[in-house]
């Protein structure tokens, strides 16, 4: 048993559960620092990448605002978390993303379910996405 690979196994699904709690209730700059200061995420959700704090921050409040003007509250739901390969100072994680929307009186449908492919990066502050591609 390598325990500190399941350390690290551990750390990379608390982050991925943080960022998760964090951009659904709507703390879009603590969800934009849990990428690197240089920290890119392409999605085709938002055509251009978002770069840096101030873009990611953006989307994570792009995001928000769709939810309040459609009257539902929308969730990311993280779930088949891959170490693909890590060592003390990065790793290739891969996950499925489903986001889901429900009306407080209403049902819950699935919005949409990717595929996220991450490069991550250890810093002072932890684990923390250095770059994230998502893909339908």
């Amino acid at each position: 048993m390598n325990h500190e690979r399941d350390s690290t196994v551990a750390a990379v699904r608390n982050l991925y559960a943080r960022q998760a709690h964090l951009i659904d209730s709507g703390q879009h700059d603590d969800w934009a620092h849990t990428f690197t200061p240089d920290g890119q995420f392409h999605s085709p959700t938002y055509g251009q990448p978002a770069v840096g704090y101030e873009q990611l921050a953006g989307i994570s409040n792009a995001f928000g605002q769709a939810a309040l003007k459609s009257g539902e509250r929308h969730r990311h739901l993280v779930d088949n978390i891959w170490v693909v390969e890590c060592d003390a100072a990065s790793a290739q994680v891969r996950a499925y993303l489903s986001i889901v929307a429900t009306k407080e009186a209403g049902e819950t449908r699935i919005l949409r379910i990717v595929t996220l492919d991450d490069q991550l990066a250890m810093t002072e502050q932890g684990w923390q996405v250095r770059r994230r591609t998502v893909t339908y």
